[in-house]
């Protein structure tokens, strides 16, 4: 069995929807992360700025990667809107993405004859993801900037494993999207731009997560009952593949409870921890989760925001 063989096989027991190879070198798409930081479309985002050189190549995140390891992992997708995202259910993807492949790197170096070196990126990382898990052969960009994949869609998280390895690239996939814009039209705020680029400030799922202080009275009606994150424009893909296969069961426990706008308001400090410590949830704090709550209930027309 090859090396890279058994890294698909592994992958698989791992739980991972796709995975795929490709060669380290520069980045294709750096001019369009460029472009789209010069047009203040990361919003408030301003940390992607102070580290936007370090995106031109991964030898500059791990100098000793010759080849990357990207995996994919599916959460549930589900056609009505709720108040948080369907990946918000389960457990933090940073920390269960990070601890498989670490297990995977540890696999891989019991099967090698070189030291293996190896670095691990999720989300936080300055990488171009979504670039390498093209290049990988993982998918394509959408017209809402998210990896396509032709099997399961768009509800994945991504992984890179950076490895001092020689691996064989895999083919990449022509895109599918054609004229379909199915994401676009979801989009009830214009965040999508003709360019298939996102503008940040419009972005429900940014302004409800990212967005610190009060959100623009313009779009707090276009925010429906949205409390954390947003699924309208991954939601509608025709691509994705709905039930449970490929999903992994920490971002679909059986019986999640997911507190309603007006129990957002009623928790504490010591309640929300409770009840979203480990969750993607827990990292945008109490403060934020009970802005966004406030807008929820306002757009049902309960009581009018001051």
């Amino acid at each position: 069995m090859s090396l890279e063989s058994f890294i698909r096989h592994k992958c698989a027991r791992l739980g991972f929807a796709a995975v795929g190879f490709a060669e380290v070198g520069p980045c294709r798409t750096f001019d369009r992360f460029q472009n789209w930081l010069s047009r203040g479309y990361a919003a408030g985002m301003d940390y992607l700025a102070r580290r936007a050189a370090l995106r031109l190549n991964p030898i500059l995140v791990a100098p000793e990667a010759r080849s990357v390891i990207v995996v994919a992992a599916r959460y549930p997708v589900s056609a009505p809107i709720r108040p948080f995202s369907n990946y918000a259910r389960g457990r933090d993807y940073h920390a269960v993405l990070r601890g498989k492949l670490k297990q995977l790197a540890r696999s891989i170096e019991a099967q090698c004859r070189v030291p293996l070196r190896a670095r691990i990126c999720v989300d936080s990382a300055p990488v171009l993801e979504r670039e390498w898990a093209v290049r990988a052969g993982l998918g394509w960009i959408g017209k809402q900037g998210s990896l396509v994949n032709p099997e399961w869609g768009c509800t994945l998280f991504l992984g890179e494993l950076f490895v001092n390895l020689e691996l064989a690239p895999s083919k990449p996939k022509p895109n599918k999207c054609g004229a379909c814009r199915k994401c676009v039209a979801a989009c009830p705020t214009g965040a999508i731009q003709p360019d298939g680029l996102v503008d940040a400030r419009r972005c429900i799922a940014c302004l409800t997560i990212e967005h610190q202080g009060d959100i623009p009275e313009d779009l707090r009606p276009l925010m429906g009952v949205s409390i954390f994150g947003c699924d309208r424009c991954t939601g509608v893909c025709p691509y994705n593949r709905a039930g449970g296969d490929a999903i992994l069961p920490e971002f679909d426990p059986v019986g999640a409870f997911m507190p309603t706008a007006e129990e957002c308001l009623g928790l504490n400090e010591a309640d929300f921890r409770q009840r979203f410590r480990g969750t993607a949830v827990y990292r945008s704090g109490l403060a934020r989760l009970q802005r966004n709550a406030r807008i929820a209930v306002a757009n049902r027309g309960v009581f009018r925001l001051p």
